[in-house]
């Protein structure tokens, strides 16, 4: 990003060397590079330079290694061509491969709104069917947990869901998506999986007898206010257990999914010994997904910043153990984390992959390119570029939150590294 320190000189095309960082001043299909401003790092990018025509370059001393020197260029026009070329050549590779996973991303979020509107007919369905509401969660249940089924290669993809209310249909899906992928990591069996699953879709399922004045409300609640809400988990489970007999381990997460270690919780204030494993997941994950998308977008915090929160504030509340799994698991650099790579380019982590913590998916932002056309980077695949910083708000102008959709809600959705 440009600040108002920078000093911009005129160069002479024939002194630029390497450590000098450019602003080519052209647009994104004027020049073979990925950024239209960038440090000179190899012979191939000076070659690349001057082939470009141009007689002199601006130069940001703040941001370069080096100051510019006479230096007479030993390359013939050949070497400059085979330069430009193959520089062009990677450029269209780039631009390929975020076709590819742009088109990925796509199919992801198109697979989540479906889900999503699964789980919103059921939950229209509660209050008149619910029985026949309670009998279709299996089917999404079985749908989702068989991602899981015997698959070892999972990553999870960030879904942007637009600036609106985060639905009690998102935080369903997030919940229990994140509570697979906790659950699936911890090694559970595919019976335990599916009772998990079924207890973080209908954890909630007692606020539909909750006024939505209460549930939907974005200002903080009053004291009767709170009580009310807390009556959604009994309010849940008697609705459960009237309508089906449903495994008591996916009971007791209905049941008991806002009750902490420290016996500090709700309904009951149980001590940790008495709280299951499913129930624990499900605990960890619905406040994860309730610190980064709460009823009031400008109270949600970045999904690192939610990390960090599980250590602290809840350090006595949530186990421990399947905190630090959770963020094993979910990445380093969680989906939805906003980073500057070593080339000082900012990006939007949307995919974390277990086997590469440090290497995820980014969607980089680039002022030359259009919104729906930004490039996205696999880390993994791109041995020059690292992340070097985690960025919170107020760290980078407005422009770029728009840009990488940052305001906009956030869902996930795991599915095996082929897609």
């Amino acid at each position: 990003m440009m600040t108002t320190e920078e000093t911009r000189d005129r160069v002479p095309v024939e002194s630029l060397v390497k450590g000098l960082y450019v602003d080519l001043e052209l647009s994104w299909n004027e020049h073979p590079f990925m950024f239209s401003r960038f440090k000179i790092k190899s012979d191939k990018d000076l070659r690349a330079i001057r082939k470009l025509g141009m007689t002199e370059i601006t130069v940001i001393p703040e941001r370069s290694d080096v100051g510019a020197v006479d230096e007479t260029p030993r390359e013939t026009p050949a070497d400059q061509k085979m330069a430009l070329d193959e520089l062009w050549q990677n450029k269209n590779a780039h631009i390929e491969q975020a076709n590819h996973f742009r088109d990925k991303r796509q199919r992801v979020a198109k697979r989540y709104k479906q889900q999503a509107q699964r789980v919103k007919n059921i939950i229209g369905e509660m209050k008149s069917q619910p029985a026949n509401a309670i009998h279709n969660v299996d089917e999404v249940v079985e749908d989702l947990a068989s991602t899981f089924d015997g698959q070892p290669d999972l990553v999870t993809n960030l879904v942007n869901l637009g600036s609106g209310t985060h639905t009690a249909c998102n935080h369903a899906i997030n919940v229990t998506m994140l509570s697979l992928m906790l659950g699936n990591a911890e090694g559970l069996s595919k019976d335990e999986l599916q009772h998990l699953g079924m207890g973080a879709l209908l954890h909630d399922m007692g606020k539909i007898e909750i006024s939505s004045s209460i549930t939907m409300k974005k200002a903080p609640l009053s004291h009767a206010e709170e009580k009310v809400l807390e009556r959604h988990t009994l309010l849940g489970r008697k609705l459960a257990e009237c309508v089906r007999d449903l495994p008591e381990a996916t009971l007791e997460i209905i049941e008991l999914h806002h009750e902490f270690l420290d016996g500090s919780g709700y309904p009951h204030g149980l001590p940790a010994t008495k709280l299951s494993k499913l129930v624990r997941i499900v605990t960890v994950t619905n406040i994860y997904d309730s610190l980064c998308n709460p009823p009031d977008p400008g109270n949600a915090v970045t999904p690192k910043t939610a990390m960090a929160m599980m250590y602290s504030k809840y350090r006595d509340k949530l186990d421990r153990k399947l905190v630090e799994r959770f963020i094993q698991t979910l990445g380093v650099y969680p989906p939805g984390t906003v980073v500057r790579l070593n080339d000082e380019s900012i990006g939007l982590v949307i995919t974390a992959d277990p086997g590469a913590l440090l290497q995820p998916e980014v969607l980089l932002y680039n002022v030359d390119i259009p919104r729906d056309q930004a490039l996205i980077v696999d880390l993994k695949d791109q041995d020059e570029l690292s992340i070097v910083d985690v960025l919170r708000p107020g760290d980078y102008p407005e422009r770029i939150y728009e840009y990488l959709g940052i305001q906009e809600r956030l869902g996930y959705f795991i599915e095996n590294q082929t897609g």
